[in-house]
C-alpha cells in the first residue's frame, strides 16, 4: 500500500518520566497528582531502555514492565500512555485507544493522550470521533498546532476541503514556517484535483525546509512523488522518491512507497529489495514485513511468505493486513483452505469496519464451508 501522512500525533515518541515526580506539565488544566511510586519509576524507565533496543521480544518485555508500572501506581499515565503506542504500534487498535483514553482520563492536561486516541479513533474508521475530539482539543488549546493539522487531514479525507484549508492555513497564521501546514495544503488541492497549484505550494515547502532538516525535506519530496502518481506520471514519481531517498537514505515512507508501486507494477523481485532495505534499517517494521510477503508470493515463494505473515502475527496477532493476506495465501495458494477459515474470521473480528478487505473477506466465507458438526 502506498504509505500516507495520517495524522500528526508521535506514537514513536515516548513519555519521559522526571525523577519520581512525573511529568511537567505546564497546561492550565494538568491535574496535581500524587508523588509517583519510586518501583513504578523504575519498572516504567526499564521498559523506555527496552523499547528503544528495539526487537520484537523487547518490546514484548517493555509491555509488561508498563503494566507492571501501573500495577504499583495506578495514576502514572506516562506508562498508559506508552502502552497505548506499543498496542498501536503492534495493530490493537482499540485496546491503543482504551490506553490512550485512560491516561488522558488521569491526566487531563497531557495533549498526547488526547491526540493519540484521536489518531485511534481515525485509524478504527471513526472518523467523525476523530474530528469530535481534535475539535475540543483546539478550541481548549488554540495553540496546539499539531492537533490543527491533525484535524486538517480528517476534514480533507472527510472531502471538506475548505474547513480542511482553513485549519491548515490558520497553522501557517500561527507559525508560517510550519511546512507541514504546507504539506497539508498540498495534498488538499492534490485531492481536489488541481496538481498545479500542489505543485506550487510543495515548491514553496521544500523552499522554507531548513538545509540540517533532511527528513523533512525527505517528506516534501516524498509527497512530490506521490503528486506525480496521481498524475499518472510513475517515471517522475519514481524520481522524486529517489531524491527523498537521496536527501534521507533512512527515510521509510519513501521506500516503502517505491516497493508499493513496483508491487502494483508487477516486478515482485524489486518491491522486495525495497521492503528488504527497510527491514534491514528496522526490523520492526510491521508494514515493511507485509510488503515483503506479499512481494514473495508474486515470486511463488509461497513458504517464505506465510513465515513472515506468521513473524508479524507473533508481534501483532490482531494486524488485519497480515490476517487478510495471510487467509488468502492459505486460499489460493498453499491449499489450505478450510484453515483459512479461522483465519478470515480472525481478520473481521480486528479489521476497522472500513477496511476495504471486509467485502472480500465475507466473500470468501460464504464459499469456503464451515466445519461439519
Amino acid at each position: 500500500m502506498i504509505r500516507r501522512t495520517i495524522l500528526a500525533v508521535a506514537l514513536s515518541t515516548f513519555a519521559v518520566l522526571i525523577a519520581c515526580g512525573g511529568s511537567s506539565i505546564q497546561t492550565a488544566d494538568a491535574r496535581e497528582l500524587p508523588p509517583a511510586n519510586p518501583e513504578a519509576v523504575r519498572e516504567y524507565n526499564a521498559g523506555l531502555r527496552l523499547v528503544r533496543r528495539g526487537g520484537a521480544r523487547n518490546l514484548t518485555r517493555a509491555r509488561a514492565r508498563f503494566n507492571k508500572a501501573l500495577e504499583l501506581d495506578p495514576n502514572l499515565w506516562e506508562a498508559r500512555y506508552d502502552l497505548g503506542v506499543l498496542q498501536r504500534r503492534a495493530g490493537e487498535l482499540r485496546a491503543a485507544r482504551e490506553s490512550f483514553e485512560a491516561a488522558g482520563a488521569i491526566q487531563p492536561g497531557a495533549e498526547e493522550p488526547l491526540l493519540a486516541a484521536a489518531e485511534a479513533a481515525y485509524a478504527m474508521g471513526e472518523a467523525s470521533v476523530a474530528a469530535e475530539r481534535l475539535g475540543a482539543l483546539v478550541a481548549a488549546h488554540p495553540e496546539n498546532l499539531d492537533a490543527r493539522i491533525s484535524l486538517s487531514v480528517i476534514l480533507r479525507e472527510a472531502e471538506e476541503y475548505d474547513d480542511a484549508l482553513e485549519q491548515a492555513r490558520e497553522v501557517l497564521v500561527r507559525d508560517p514556517t510550519r511546512v507541514r501546514a504546507l504539506l497539508e495544503i498540498a495534498r488538499v488541492y492534490r485531492a481536489r484535483e488541481q496538481p498545479e497549484v500542489a505543485e506550487l505550494v510543495l515548491q514553496k515547502a521544500l523552499a522554507l525546509v531548513p538545509e540540517d532538516q533532511a527528513p523533512l525535506r525527505a517528506q516534501v519530496l516524498d509527497e512530490q512523488g506521490l503528486l506525480e502518481l496521481s498524475r499518472g506520471d510513475t517515471q517522475a514519481a519514481f524520481e522524486a522518491f529517489d531524491a527523498a531517498l537521496a536527501a534521507e537514505s533512512t527515510y521509510k515512507p519513501a521506500r516503502m512507497n517505491m516497493g508499493s508501486v513496483l508491487l502494483h507494477a508487477g516486478d515482485f523481485t524489486g518491491a522486495a529489495a525495497q521492503y528488504q532495505a527497510v527491514l534491514q534499517a528496522d526490523g520492526d517494521d510491521i508494514d515493511a514485513r507485509v510488503g515483503l510477503a506479499i512481494s514473495l508470493r508474486g515470486q511463488g515463494e509461497n513458504a517464505r511468505a506465510e513465515r513472515e505473515y506468521r513473524r508479524v502475527l507473533e508481534t501483532a496477532p490482531a494486524h488485519p493486513d497480515a490476517l487478510f493476506d495471510l487467509a488468502v495465501l492459505q486460499a489460493e495458494f498453499l491449499d489450505q483452505r478450510p484453515q483459512s477459515r479461522a483465519t478470515f474470521e480472525r481478520f473481521l473480528a480486528a479489521a476497522p469496519r472500513r477496511h476495504p478487505a471486509r467485502e472480500a473477506a465475507e466473500r470468501y466465507l460464504r464459499e469456503i464451508p464451515g466445519a461439519t458438526p
